[in-house]
């Protein structure tokens, strides 16, 4: 009676079928099945903590605290420092203290000043019986030596995020381990401050050697300008303000002059010739109205004037006196007149004279403005060349008063800086030992134990590659699994294929026992087999493996008998024609069998046998042929499962393994499902994946695979794990 639905899903959570593994299960999984390497591992770490810590010699160590500033107090404000230039980086400053103070020179200093390459008892590390040997060494190797020990057992360790660094030291004296430190860090002040003034001693001697060559380059140039000026006569003088001082030649200052007289003799010209144009009447007149004779004329024409009209009222225009008067009158109108044109004739020709006269000193002063023009265009010509000269001077000029700045600079800078680096904390004298460290090295044995053990692990899981977890199966081989089986003890084979009881407690693994964990692994792969097609259980099933030994026979005998107990007729045949099993296991001889039908010498109703077992029967491998393999690939081999589907309701081939023969993907091509058996912990997951290729390569169709001899405990997941059915038992 086929098992139904649900209770096949519960077979198959009980044997772990299970793709969804979490990763950290995975990785317990891997420590918990090498938890004796692990273990192992821990312990001997732990011991050797212990016994080094116990071998270790006692090291004291003293630390002495230094403030390094990122720049010097200056007593003088100077805009160039060569230790301090704006903009650097601090970090890159800081690196660089630490590195001087692990400086193997700092060492020697400190080596030398203390005498260690003379305290034969530090060298020799307080070794009875090495002093003789340290002191035949020459004074330059124990100075060395004694370098090298001060450079190894000084450790710096900056204070994060100020300018503080904590210099250790560690020595087997504590007197020493205080000493040392503050000798390294009295060095570092004293080289540091040497540096400081062998950089400015540098630089001053660099910086006159530069001025030297600067002030004859200087001097040359100068004197070249001079010669050039006086071979080609160009005078330059003065001008501009105190700030701003300005150079110009003899001929465009003329020049300038010239041009200010020619301006105004324009000016005074035009107003001449203005006056001229414009006539002499108004002037003329302007001219009588000041004339002395002009006004003493016209008085007496007044005069005259008053008395004519008084005597015309009186006696009348005949009056002979009158007459007398008016003839005077007309002699003074004629002598106004004369007088009259004599100024104005005067009037014209000073107006006349002084227009000439402008125009004159316009035409003169215009001349020689050109006359310098040409002059000025000629010196201009020749002052390309002295300009040339002059710029070579100012550059020089420049170039020396820069150096002779930054001597001066330097030179004060090299007088009055100060040192950047300040003893914080002077070291003491420890009162206890910084090593060895016994918490600390215990803890460290027990991480470098996990981390090798657990390390040994995983390489040792990478290295065997072995499919031997459920959950595996669909991740490496792109299977599905069918169920595992447990492992048993080689002895209870026989019992296990014969049926036959034992007295032991490993009985209950036989196939006879229904309630055994064997049986019920069966029965779950089984219960797999019907639910792998939508029809149920295969007619044809060919059982095959990587290689021997896996448990194929064991599982096609299973499945055969599982079929067979649901009242299904089943014929397992021994199709391993090579090394042949399934007679032993029925006791029977090996006689007529497969090979005998598929080569046409015997029918298969004369070489089936039936067996103990009811529905079941059995088709032995018969004698082995010369070529397997032929056999299979002829057309005997299809005539045979066609003969046989009509005899039985499931024909169940026992192939031979797949890796080296061709004989099991022949078969896998004829039947309509193929059950590939893998063994847990011993075939590798290429060995496998090459097997399950061979077989897709001839388009056989697998139903899934079988883990077999699966030891739930030392495969991560615990005694808990496994094939126990007593639940509900009394």
């Amino acid at each position: 009676m086929p098992i139904g639905r649900d209770e096949a899903i519960l077979y198959a959570d009980s044997y772990g079928l299970d793709e969804g593994e979490s990763t950290i299960r995975r990785y317990w999984r891997i420590v918990y099945k090498h938890r004796n390497i692990v273990l192992g591992a821990v312990g001997a770490c732990f011991v050797l903590a212990i016994v080094v810590t116990m071998l270790m010699p006692r090291q004291f160590t003293s630390t002495v605290r230094i403030q390094v500033a990122r720049e010097a107090a200056k007593v003088v404000n100077l805009q160039r420092d060569d230790n301090d230039q704006a903009g650097a980086n601090d970090a890159e400053f800081y690196q660089t203290q630490y590195a001087l103070l692990k400086s193997r020179s700092l060492s020697e200093r400190v080596a030398q000043e203390l005498g260690l390459a003379e305290n034969y008892q530090y060298l020799s590390n307080y070794k009875a019986g090495r002093d003789g040997e340290i002191g035949r060494k020459p004074p330059a190797a124990r100075l060395e030596l004694a370098t090298a020990k001060v450079n190894r057992n000084t450790s710096i360790s900056p204070v994060r995020g100020s300018s503080i660094i904590d210099v250790e030291f560690k020595a087997r004296e504590p007197g020493i381990s205080a000493q040392i430190a503050n000798s390294i860090a009295q060095n570092f002040i004293e080289s540091n401050l040497a540096r400081r003034f062998e950089a400015a001693s540098y630089a001053r001697d660099f910086l006159q050697k530069q001025l030297a060559r600067v002030r004859v380059k200087l001097e040359d140039s100068e004197r070249k300008s001079v010669q050039y000026a006086e071979q080609q006569g160009l005078i330059k003088i003065r001008a501009g303000s105190a700030d701003n001082p300005t150079e110009q030649s003899l001929i465009a200052n003329d020049l300038a002059e010239l041009s200010t007289q020619l301006t105004a003799a324009r000016a005074a010209r035009a107003a001449a010739e203005a006056q001229y144009r414009a006539g002499s009447g108004g002037t003329i007149a302007a001219q009588s109205l000041t004339s002395t004779t002009v006004n003493a004329l016209r008085q007496q024409r007044a005069e005259l004037l008053g008395q004519v009209g008084k005597l015309q009222s009186d006696f009348g225009p005949e009056y002979p006196p009158l007459v007398a008067l008016r003839s005077q009158i007309a002699e003074l109108d004629k002598q106004i007149a004369g007088e009259q044109a004599h100024v104005g004739a005067s009037v014209t020709q000073d107006l006349g004279g002084r227009y000439r006269q402008a125009l004159a000193t316009e035409r003169n002063l215009q001349a020689k403005v050109d006359a310098l023009k040409a002059q000025l265009l000629g010196e201009e010509g020749r002052s390309i060349q002295a300009n040339i000269l002059q710029r070579e001077v100012d550059t020089n000029r420049a170039l020396y008063d820069a150096l002779l700045q930054q001597y001066k600079e330097v030179g004060i800078a090299g007088g009055v800086g100060t040192n950047n680096v300040s003893i914080v904390d002077p070291a003491l004298p420890p009162h206890s030992a910084s090593s060895p460290n016994l918490p600390l090295n215990l803890a460290l044995g027990l991480i470098l134990g996990l981390l090798i053990g657990v390390g040994t692990a995983f390489v040792l899981e990478q290295l065997a590659e072995a499919v031997i977890l459920p959950g595996e199966f669909q991740s490496k081989l792109r299977i599905p699994l069918l169920g595992s089986t447990p492992a048993i003890r080689p002895p209870l084979r026989d019992k296990l294929l014969l049926g036959k009881s034992a007295p032991d407690p490993d009985a209950k693994l036989t196939l006879q026992d229904a309630q055994s964990e064997m049986s019920e692994a069966y029965l779950s792969i089984l219960t797999a087999v019907q639910f792998s097609t939508s029809n149920g259980a295969p007619f044809t099933i060919a059982i095959t493996s990587c290689q021997a030994r896996e448990g194929k026979s064991t599982t096609a005998l299973a499945l055969s008998r599982g079929l067979a107990s649901l009242g299904a007729r089943v014929l397992v045949i021994d199709a391993d024609m090579r090394n042949p099993s399934l007679h032993r296991t029925f006791g029977l001889d090996r006689g007529r069998g497969f090979s005998d039908v598929l080569t046409g010498h015997a029918e298969l109703n004369e070489v089936v046998r039936a067996t103990e077992t009811t529905n079941l029967s059995v088709l032995t491998a018969g004698k082995t042929p010369p070529s397997p393999a032929e056999l299979l690939a002829s057309d005997a081999l299809a005539s045979l499962i066609k003969e046989a589907t009509k005899k039985f309701d499931h024909v169940i081939f026992d192939s031979p393994p797949v890796l080296g023969l061709a004989d099991a993907p022949l078969i896998g091509r004829a039947v309509e499902g193929v059950v590939f058996v893998i063994e847990a912990g011993r075939t590798r997951s290429t060995q496998a994946r090459h097997a399950l290729d061979r077989l897709m390569g001839v388009q056989a169709h697998i139903l899934g695979a079988v883990l077999t001899k699966l030891d739930s405990r030392n495969v991560g997941y615990g005694e808990g794990y496994g094939y126990n059915y007593r639940y509900g038992t009394a």
